[in-house]
């Protein structure tokens, strides 16, 4: 603590000293206006407290949650333990309402109890009464305060603001330890302004609570969030988002979201949109936003896929999955560009799908993009495992039962997920896991779009748009008796095939894709070469899934935010059919430059004849390198297949573009 007529010299120099262009300018302002403004005497602080009648007054004036404050600052003294910090709430007359202490008394400061007035008027330069006057982050660190008797403490304060833009109240956090180094207390100080943004945007969600909440990244400390209703109608904007996008009070209840940013086409419904959308372009400048659009709170969801979360039987919270879009699933290659095409032109059109492909693949992701992007976003998606329900269950799960048709049946009945599904889509996984009896009920449904519940004489009319999967071969099953060909004709009223990862040629696009979205909410991650080299050469036999636990798995593992081979823990390729790649011997390139197109199978070939395949194979892509220097796009373009499968062989065969 400074002697007092120390502290006043300091003072005096600094506010007679004229303009102080310093990067503690703010203090010599705040200085001066103790002296001029508020004629108060460094060495004589009179401060206020509040009987419990004003303090009880001024906690109704705050008008907001303070249980909500309260434990805010509580997660945010397990942030700064050990420092001897206490966290306090003050309203926007600058009374402190709400605390919580350090778990150590030492260094509490007794001053800044509940009820204690620290407007700067009374309680001269400190963090509250200065964070108030400039409505800034303010920390005031030992002789920066005006008493002389409050430098032996210092404090970080942050002001939050409401729903109208308006100073809500500050976040304050002191210590009365005269030996607290500078630099940590400006650790501290970040962690009041991070307190306070937290504080800021759960006041205004809770305010907005009903409504559609826009969060926007824009690179800036103070959360920007727009709420808008079903209509897209902005119906409230924090103080920054009002501020980043020029909306007044007049905007506020009058104005478009299309009136900020570029109108998305097809005109998707909101709902969607909370599922789907990740940027969005400004109008006149053009440049795109990362943006997250979240349900209002306070409604539930229409759909299973809906919301941020959903609560089960138990209470708890649990997080609702993310539809990925069409154009995600598509991505760059050709084949899924045809399958998504076609599918867009067919759905909902009474013809029925049959997705076929390898376990992993993303039959059911497909399926629910191809819903909320269709004219049956509106209704609910249900998706049905028909292997993952015991045989006995499938037929009343599928089609419902009366109340008491069975033993152990519900008193209330179940409408079964064909009628849960009406006016949406029904996704049947694993139909070729169907039993034969169920299937001649699925096929009289399918031509009649009637059911009727077990146990009860009612019929009901169902619109559904039916979507199959299936990882078998059905005409093999056909062929076998197992499963029936009028159904199979039945359902295949439009044929999918999902190619699997090892067939695509965007699988780098697909990583990249992959990565971006583990790292959500984190620091950016990287992907070196030698590590993206061994994914796009990996086979993949289980597709999409794998891949996708895989690239989670590598991003925590990163270290300095770049994956390397090493945090990839790849298991060894696997033949999709064969098992592991068997090794082969050796052979010199021929002298000729000749590139054949590969041949992708191998089989019943003796296995002198697979060595000399493999040599053949090996060749031919040593050629193509030589001939196209090693240029990856080119040699996979000669030898007829993609850049993957390049990779793919080139580690097989021990081989690199170099030609060694």
């Amino acid at each position: 603590m400074l002697d007092i007529d120390d502290h006043f010299r300091l003072i005096e120099k600094a506010v007679l000293s004229g303009a102080d262009e310093t990067s503690a300018s703010w203090r010599t302002a705040s200085w001066a206006r103790c002296l001029q403004d508020y004629k108060l005497d460094p060495s004589r602080p009179q401060l206020v407290d509040l009987s419990s009648r004003e303090i009880r007054s001024e906690r109704d004036f705050f008008d907001n949650d303070v249980a909500l404050a309260t434990s805010e600052l509580e997660s945010t003294l397990m942030m700064i333990e050990g420092g001897g910090y206490s966290a306090h709430l003050a309203n926007c007359n600058g009374v402190i309402i709400a605390e919580r202490r350090s778990k150590d008394s030492t260094y509490y400061c007794g001053t800044d109890r509940i009820g204690a007035v620290w407007t700067e008027e009374v309680g001269g330069t400190n963090g509250i009464g200065t964070a108030l006057k400039n409505l800034t982050p303010t920390a005031v660190y030992l002789s920066d305060h005006f008493f002389a008797d409050l430098t032996g403490q210092a404090c970080a304060s942050a002001p939050f603001f409401g729903p109208d833009g308006s100073v809500l109240g500050v976040v304050n956090l002191s210590t009365r330890n005269p030996g607290v180094p500078q630099l940590a207390h400006r650790v501290v100080y970040g962690v009041a302004q991070i307190t306070a943004d937290r504080l800021e945007t759960a006041y205004f969600r809770k305010f907005y609570r009903k409504y559609y909440t826009l969060t926007l990244n824009i690179e800036q400390r103070s959360p920007a969030i727009i709420a808008v209703d079903s209509d897209f109608r902005i119906v409230g904007a924090t103080r920054n988002a009002r501020a980043q996008f020029r909306l007044d009070d007049s905007s506020i209840g009058s104005r478009s979201l299309w009136g900020v940013f570029e109108r998305i086409r097809s005109n998707p419904t909101i709902e969607y949109l909370c599922e789907n959308l990740r940027e969005m372009r400004m109008l006149g400048s053009g440049n795109l936003i990362d943006v997250v659009l979240k349900r209002p709170i306070s409604a539930s969801p229409a759909a299973p896929s809906g919301g941020a979360f959903t609560s089960g039987k138990t209470g708890r919270a649990r997080p609702v999955r993310k539809i990925t879009s069409l154009a995600e699933c598509a991505g760059n290659d050709p084949q899924m560009a045809r399958n998504l095409n076609i599918l867009k032109r067919v759905f909902g059109s009474g013809l029925h799908v049959l997705l076929l492909g390898e376990t992993g693949v993303g039959k059911d992701t497909l399926t629910r993009a191809i819903h909320y992007e269709s004219g049956r976003a509106a209704g609910p998606f249900v998706a049905f495992n028909c292997s993952a329900v015991p045989e006995s269950l499938i037929d009343s799960e599928l089609f419902g039962y009366s109340a008491g048709a069975f033993t152990g049946a519900s008193k209330d009945g179940n409408s079964g997920r064909i009628v849960e599904a009406d006016k949406g889509t029904l996704f049947l996984d694993e139909i070729g896991d169907m039993p034969l009896q169920l299937q001649t009920r699925l096929l009289r449904f399918l031509e009649t779009q009637e059911v009727m519940p077990l146990g009860s004489g009612k019929v009901r009319m169902v619109d559904v748009q039916i979507v199959a999967a299936t990882h078998q071969n059905l005409n093999e099953k056909v062929a076998a008796g197992t499963f029936r060909q009028d159904l199979f004709y039945r359902l295949a009223g439009t044929i999918i095939t999902i190619p699997a990862l090892r067939e695509r040629t965007d699988l780098d696009f697909i990583i990249k894709t992959l990565l971006d979205q583990a790292n959500e909410g984190g620091s950016p991650v990287s992907i070196s070469n030698r590590a993206m080299a061994a994914l796009l050469a990996h086979s993949w036999p289980g597709n999409i899934r794998e891949l996708r636990n895989v690239i989670a798995r590598a991003a925590k593992l990163a270290s300095d935010g770049i994956v390397q081979e090493d945090d990839l823990m790849l298991t060894p390729a696997f033949s999709p059919r064969s098992g592991p790649i068997p090794p082969v011997a050796p052979a010199q390139p021929n002298r000729d430059v000749v590139v054949p197109t590969l041949q992708k199978k191998d089989v019943n070939l003796t296995i002198p004849s697979k060595i000399a395949a493999h040599n053949a194979e090996r060749d031919a892509i040593l050629n193509a390198i030589k001939l196209h220097g090693g240029d990856a796009v080119a040699c996979g373009k000669a030898l007829g297949i993609s850049r993957a499968t390049l990779y793919r062989k080139l580690k097989q065969y021990s081989l690199s573009l170099s030609g060694r």
